[in-house]
């Protein structure tokens, strides 16, 4: 049965620079392939081709910016205001 290799993988995160972030990616999907296991397409993209790889950050960051900003906008909501359906009859 394959294991996991979460000691091989490396972090990715938004401060470092996007080609960096882009080789890391590329050896977490290497290193994931080689332990027989399938690469999770809902915390990875399975490609290793760096272009798709730059559009799959960028696209996750445009989320995490529309949900930041929608979250912001509801919290502004006045409290007496609903944002609730009526009940339906």
């Amino acid at each position: 049965m394959p294991t996991w290799p979460k000691d091989l993988l490396f972090r990715h995160g938004p401060e470092l620079p996007m080609a960096k972030r882009i080789r890391r990616t590329q050896h977490n999907i290497h290193a994931i392939r080689a332990s027989g296991c399938p690469v999770p397409t809902s915390a990875f993209i399975d490609t290793l081709d760096p272009a798709q790889i730059e559009l799959w950050f960028a696209d996750g960051a445009y989320r995490a910016h529309r949900l930041r900003s929608a979250t912001t906008r509801l919290a502004a909501l006045p409290e007496d205001d609903s944002t609730s359906q009526p009940p339906l009859s």
